[in-house]
């Protein structure tokens, strides 16, 4: 993500999101009744009378209250013209892309400010593998972790010389199909060592890591992000931190210096007791006041999304909880 203007003075922002990442945390920020501006284009009816002789395309300026919001593979932001170049003020849809400026005027909170600003840090791509002599799972961790594929193989006494060169071939060629920075391969058994070995003399070797888990597929995947490794190979990675913070916040609990369920988190906010807010990406819009009071109040508030399994424990446990300056 890069940031071309920010005037915090009139609640603007001028960005230009690089990568699918980027357009979904940007749908993650925008929200009904900003303004976004910048060039689109619009298909004009050219009429003689009350017949339509053609229609062309035409880019033009707009700025446009937020309705609506729909992400695939650019992000499309539907609401009302407020001002446009031609004149225009009918209902349009706007389409965020890829390396393409968009301003976004809105009341912008610290957190809010501040994933913005990690998403100009690249973060190195990771390729994540889990697996056994039957089974292995695929994800890819950027800003967020997205599960990618599961190739099955035979199992057991049933895998033969033959079937055992099919399943590791589809690996390895999975593998090289797939753009990234890093490959962390984990699994239980010598299965792990087995794929190392066939990347041994590969470009891919130089970038693959090798890590023990008690379990192949998703499960596998997510112990990998528990177990630390990802900082090791990227200590900046995302979705690696809000593991470790969720773990560290049961961890308070237990020791009485947290607070959970919003109602006591909204009590320990209103005495000043929070010295760091998290929220689920998923309860935001009915947090907003509560995270607005604890940045007033000189806390943090960090958000915690629910791609990976930490933060799936978390939105669970309510979504909502805080780490606290002392007890309440």
């Amino acid at each position: 993500m890069k940031i071309l203007k920010k005037d915090l003075r009139h609640n603007t922002l001028t960005v230009v999101p690089e990568s699918h990442d980027d357009l979904w945390l940007l749908e993650k920020l925008i929200g009904k009744g900003d303004v976004i501006s910048g060039y689109t284009v619009r298909t004009i009816k050219i009429r003689q009378g009350d017949k339509e002789i053609k229609s062309e395309k035409r880019r033009i300026f707009v700025r446009l209250a937020v309705e609506k919001k729909e992400l695939s593979q650019e992000l499309r932001v539907g609401g009302t013209i407020m001002e446009s170049s031609d004149g225009d003020h009918s209902h349009h849809t706007f389409e965020i892309e890829e390396n393409q400026p968009v301003t976004i005027e809105r009341d912008w909170k610290n957190y809010e400010l501040e994933r913005l600003e990690r998403a100009k840090r690249k973060r190195p791509a990771i390729l994540i593998i889990a697996l056994d002599d039957g089974e292995a799972s695929f994800a890819l961790l950027t800003e967020r972790l997205e599960m990618l594929a599961t190739i099955g193989g035979a199992t057991g006494k049933s895998m033969g010389e033959q079937d055992s060169t099919q399943y590791y071939g589809e690996i390895i060629k999975y593998i090289k199909s797939k753009s990234f920075d890093f490959v962390i391969v984990a699994g239980p058994g010598f299965a792990k060592e087995k794929v190392m070995a066939l990347l041994r003399d590969t470009e891919t070797a130089k970038r693959a890591v090798m890590d023990s888990v008690s379990c192949a597929g998703e499960a596998g995947i997510q112990e990998v992000l528990r177990r630390g490794i990802v900082e090791r190979v990227a200590k900046d990675s995302e979705a690696s931190e809000q593991s470790k913070l969720v773990e560290e916040f049961f961890t308070a609990i237990a020791r009485g210096k947290a607070a959970y369920g919003k109602e006591e988190v909204k009590k320990a906010v209103e005495m000043g007791a929070v010295a760091t807010l998290l929220v689920s990406e998923d309860v935001i819009h009915d947090c907003e006041e509560m995270m607005k009071k604890a940045e007033s109040m000189g806390g943090t508030v960090k958000i915690i999304d629910s791609h990976h399994d930490a933060g799936k424990r978390f939105l669970a446990f309510g979504g909502i909880g805080a780490f606290l300056r002392y007890e309440v």
